[in-house]
């Protein structure tokens, strides 16, 4: 390796200092909009041009500059108080009525109702409420359509015993015609109770034969009856009426009908049930509390959810 020398080391130094004098140092300038002459602070240096970020001065202010965030309430008396406190006169709120996500959703920095940008806003101070689901109707969704033994059947029963209504009725219109079309025979809580624990199926099947004189064709089919222990035809209710909560904490109660199926097995008799259009009951529920919040806060009411 060559000998550096002091002239040389001095040469070096002298570059060195020319080019550092040459190499431009960063500046602040501020970049004009031209659509609405918005000023934006930008760092300019030989690596380009990068943006200033406004958060920066965040930690000086005494203030700051607009309301920002989401506030996450847990029962609908505060979601409603809550926007009572920050509502303004351009103020909305967005209700997602999906089943399982379903939530209200204050924009209190709304957009006012005309065209002109001038008066948009930028959306970013929220209160949202999750509608939470009661206990007795997650406990009823999650043994629906499954099959249980009759231990297990009957153990379920009692715990929930008190969510079967005992005449059965149905109240509305959709839920009678349905009973009606089926021919469905309601079941009061005692006798649930006891078809769960004492109900025993005897199956008679009888082969039949049937042919085809002129073609010689012929076809076996078995005829299958369930019986009970005195060989007499089983008469088994083939419905029940729940009335419960639908969101928690909620003083409305909604009926629900219920189909009771079973069916025999080699182990004994297999039980479940089948909620009847579920879905008409939360469609109730729901909009009762939609027209709670638009009644005491006076403001619009969507279904959807807002902008991003």
């Amino acid at each position: 390796m060559p000998e550096i020398t002091p002239q040389d080391a001095g040469t070096m130094i002298s570059e060195a200092v020319a080019a550092a004098r040459e190499f431009p140092r960063p500046i602040i300038e501020d970049v004009i909009d031209p659509r609405d002459a918005t000023a934006a602070p930008v760092v300019i240096s030989a690596h380009g041009v990068s943006k200033v970020e406004p958060s920066i001065f965040d930690a000086y202010r005494v203030n700051p500059l607009a309301r920002i965030g989401t506030a996450h309430l847990t029962t609908l008396e505060s979601f409603i108080d809550h926007t009572l406190r920050f509502q303004q006169s351009n103020s909305a709120i967005f209700a997602c009525d999906d089943m399982t996500k379903a939530k209200l959703t204050t924009v209190f920095d709304y957009h006012p109702p005309v065209s002109d940008l001038d008066e948009a806003r930028h959306l970013r101070h929220r209160a949202e409420y999750a509608f939470p689901f009661s206990d007795e109707w997650k406990a009823w969704n999650e043994q629906n359509a499954k099959p249980m033994s009759m231990a297990d059947f009957a153990a379920f029963l009692e715990d929930r015993v008190i969510d079967v209504v005992a005449d059965g009725a149905p109240t509305t219109d959709a839920a009678k015609d349905f009973v009606k079309a089926v021919g469905g025979t309601m079941a009061s809580p005692s006798k649930l109770i006891e078809l769960a624990r004492n109900l025993q199926v005897y199956e008679n099947s009888v082969l039949k034969e049937a042919r085809n004189l002129s073609s010689g064709e012929g076809q076996l089919t078995f005829d299958s009856q369930h019986v009970d222990a005195d060989g007499k035809p089983l008469s088994v209710p083939n419905m029940f009426m729940i009335c419960i909560p639908i969101f928690a904490r909620s003083p409305d109660f909604f009926r629900l009908l219920a189909r009771l199926r079973y069916r025999k097995a080699n182990n004994g008799v297999l039980f479940w049930y089948e909620i009847w259009r579920a879905d008409l009951a939360f469609e109730q529920a729901f909009n009762a509390a939609i027209d709670k919040v638009r009644t005491e806060t006076s403001l619009p009411t969507y279904i959807g959810s807002p902008e991003q």
